[in-house]
């Protein structure tokens, strides 16, 4: 479970990301579309890996939680839209 640790401490850049590739990118979907979510969400791990000194974008654990945490959002909102009708 050491995954699960490690994507809830991202989980507010992976809204984000989510949040933007669904508002901007329209045009893509299904696995380009999580790709470019993931894209995103390395481009902000650069950032937070220069302030940590620590390497997380080569951790096969920070990025399979990355992608599982990211998968689960987009399932809850998915379930949230279809609940409200939308």
């Amino acid at each position: 479970m050491k995954w699960l640790a490690i994507g809830l401490k991202l989980f507010p850049y992976i809204v984000m990301a989510v949040e933007a590739v669904e508002k901007f990118v329209k045009s893509v979907k299904g696995q380009p579309k999580e790709d470019a979510a993931v894209a995103m969400i390395h481009a902000i791990l650069m950032t937070v890996e220069t302030g940590a000194d620590r390497d997380l974008l080569n951790d096969e654990d920070v990025n399979r939680a990355t992608r599982a945490v990211m998968q689960s959002v987009v399932t809850l909102q998915n379930v949230i839209a279809k609940k409200r009708g939308g």
